[in-house]
């Protein structure tokens, strides 16, 4: 959706938009993540912060967690700030970063996740972006996904549709990805994958 809309316009409603896709028969994805991500001294990089949805979650109820979100969106990470700070949580920050070309060291973190955000990503800049996430986790650290996923149920196959016509071309690609073999390459390997209203929760573990 942010690829047809301007992020510094969209930033300012997308939780809002958010709202609409959560509120279904199964309930939201982020307090499946919440439940995933145990509150223990762990260092955590969230990819595609945004406007900190998952990571204010996190970083609020698992207050042993050190969060890290990256972001190229300055409208969106200036509303992950505004968010950050009335909250005044002081183990999660958010910095200007690429995907494709973090400033971290191999095996800096025990936890990587993205919510909602891979499903924007041009096929190549989402591969090199696996590479990146593979780097930067540690081995036995694990790589947890929310995003849009095809499921059985009608209304989900119906919503989906609709929903492809505000999303990229590369929406569809994304949707037809085996999680099972893609990101064996990258040294991960899907553990479990879990059904949320619209949306899948993966856990992949590195080697």
């Amino acid at each position: 959706m942010a690829s047809n809309l301007s992020y510094k316009s969209f930033s300012k409603f997308y939780d809002i938009f958010e709202l609409i896709f959560l509120l279904g028969r199964k309930g939201n994805p982020r307090l499946g993540l919440l439940d995933a991500i145990g509150n223990a001294p762990l260092h955590v990089l969230d990819v595609g912060v945004g406007t900190a949805a998952s990571a204010i979650l996190v970083a609020g109820h698992n207050t042993q967690n050190h969060v890290v979100g990256i972001d190229t969106s300055a409208a969106m990470l200036a509303a992950a700030r505004r968010r950050i700070t009335q909250r005044g949580l002081t183990n999660l920050e958010v910095f200007n970063m690429s995907a494709a070309d973090m400033r971290y060291a191999d095996e800096s973190f025990d936890v990587v996740m993205a919510s909602f955000a891979l499903h924007e990503f041009e096929p190549p800049l989402r591969e090199k972006t696996f590479q990146e996430i593979s780097r930067v986790l540690k081995p036995g650290g694990i790589f947890y996904v929310i995003d849009f996923a095809p499921q059985d149920d009608r209304a989900t196959r119906i919503f989906l549709k609709l929903w492809a016509l505000v999303e990229p071309p590369c929406f569809a690609g994304f949707l037809a990805m085996d999680w099972h073999r893609h990101l064996t390459a990258y040294g991960l390997r899907l553990e479990d994958e879990r059904e949320y209203s619209f949306s899948k929760l993966y856990l992949l573990r590195k080697a």
